[in-house]
């Protein structure tokens, strides 16, 4: 059976394969096959193509195993290899295993395992390039959900029409062709296809955005779907102005390889911030090799961290990605999860350096000619307490769940250290390293740094106290 043409669609994915530089004359294409109608068309688009182009062309699907007509599906695109003429390559995976096991979304699993996957086959069928099915109006639903997302500039740069991976180019022939084009070509060259039944569930963002919110849309601008496509291209140059400028300036600040990437603060701190967080992005990347669930949430605080983080502090990020503020300089390293900050014991009297919480603590008795001048409320440096009910150790922590204190000036009233540090708007990526000084049996005495508490607080009827001194050590 030879592929019919139809001369519009045909001349439009040939045009969008020249303007992109997508294929070479020779080339061997593995072609993404749900066999859904974008991807049904595109078989049929570049076989029609294939003559003129001298194109090698396999086909591959993946059983994703989440609808019961999956298998029909396989059946479906083995069926048309076969009338095609065209090589065919199958498996299956579990992506609700992968989600379950990694954190991810159904999606992010399927569409990671799907392109691991057509990797594989690529390699296989000794191809360079993968082709999928993605269409203008796909482009529309990535850029409006990424925007509704709050991501950034790379983000809203949408789907690039063409991208490297591992080697392998990876195309999109359909990006400049709308959906109702699609189906009009798949009817008009009498091919059937498979129709996916969650596309119509408006529990999913996607299919809300594609059923509801464009079609909305289309009532203020009828040609809303080119528009998004239009400004996700202005963005992607935009993108690749901005990495191509500020490269230099990235590679001063950054130094390593894969095994760990160095930032030194200082010229970090004199960046841009847009080019700080294209740095720290950068060296995920690298250590790592993808950014795979990386979000702006992450990387904002890894430039927190990197900015205002102690010494000793630090961050973790998906991927088992590691990010540690040190003297002068932050380290990304991939690794085993790191353990929460140590505890160290406070001897009565007595000094510890914390190098993790970045402080350095003093506890000595106060002579008794000095102690009533010294009783009152703790500062952010310095708490009285009452020797008595201190013992002869104190304990230095990070706040651990579900700890309450009773915060001084508030007649005896708590709150959890979680809601305290809430409430002082002291940043997420922070919280860990927030210093918590305790007796021995546990009750909090001190938020270092920030707040005493109403344990063990020196009084006018106390007899014996002890100061503890609070010095934060030079980042």
């Amino acid at each position: 059976m030879q592929p019919k043409a139809g001369p519009p669609f045909v001349d439009r994915i040939r045009e969008t394969i020249r303007r992109h530089r997508m294929l070479a004359r020779g080339d061997t294409v593995v072609v993404a096959a749900s066999g859904g109608p974008d991807s049904t068309a595109l078989v049929h688009g570049l076989a029609a193509l294939g003559p003129e182009l001298r194109l090698t062309i396999h086909l591959a699907h993946l059983n994703h195993r989440l609808r019961p007509e999956a298998a029909e599906d396989a059946t479906f695109v083995a069926a048309m290899g076969r009338a095609l003429g065209l090589e065919y390559h199958q498996d299956s995976a579990d992506p609700r295993t992968l989600a379950a096991r990694e954190g991810l979304s159904l999606e992010d699993a399927s569409r990671r395992l799907r392109y691991e996957f057509l990797a594989r086959a690529a390699h296989d069928a000794g191809a360079a390039v993968i082709a999928t099915g993605h269409t203008l109006d796909d482009q529309a639903e990535t850029v409006l959900m990424r925007l509704l997302r709050g991501s950034g500039l790379d983000g809203l740069a949408g789907i690039p029409p063409v991208r490297e991976s591992g080697g392998i180019r990876i195309v999109r022939p359909l990006i400049e062709t709308a959906r109702a084009e699609v189906e009009a070509y798949i009817r008009s060259v009498g091919a059937q296809s498979r129709e996916d039944a969650t596309n119509r569930d408006l529990a999913i963002l996607r299919n809300r955005i594609r059923r509801v919110l464009l079609p909305t849309l289309e009532g203020y601008n009828p040609d809303v779907k080119q528009a998004l496509a239009r400004v996700a291209a202005l963005l992607r140059d935009e993108a690749e102005a901005i990495e191509t400028l500020g490269a230099a300036q990235i590679a001063g600040v950054m130094s390593g390889g894969p095994q760990g990437m160095q930032v030194a603060v200082s010229p970090f701190a004199r960046l841009p911030v847009a080019l700080q967080r294209r740095a720290l992005r950068g060296a995920v990347r690298r250590v790592r090799g993808n950014l795979r669930a990386t979000r702006f949430v992450h990387i904002e605080g890894a430039r927190h961290l990197v900015l205002e983080g102690q010494a000793g502090s630090w961050l973790s990020l998906p991927g088992g990605v590691r990010i540690a503020r040190l003297t002068d300089s932050a380290e990304v390293t991939v690794g085993e999860p790191v353990p929460a900050p140590g505890v160290y014991r406070l001897p009565v009297p007595g000094r510890v350096v914390a190098v993790e919480f970045g402080v350095h603590l003093t506890a000595e008795e106060i002579p008794g000619e000095q102690l009533a001048a010294q009783t009152g409320p703790a500062g952010p440096e310095m708490v009285v307490l009452d020797r008595a009910q201190v013992g002869d150790e104190l304990v230095l922590r990070g706040p651990r769940p579900g700890d309450r204190f009773a915060p001084a000036g508030m007649g005896g009233r708590t709150k959890t250290v979680a809601e305290y540090l809430s409430d002082e708007k002291v940043p997420r990526h922070r919280r860990p390293h927030v210093p918590v000084l305790a007796t021995g049996e546990g009750a909090i005495v001190w938020i270092v740094g920030m707040r005493g508490t109403e344990t063990a607080k020196a009084t006018a009827v106390t007899t014996r106290a002890i100061r503890v001194v609070a010095r934060r050590l030079r980042a």
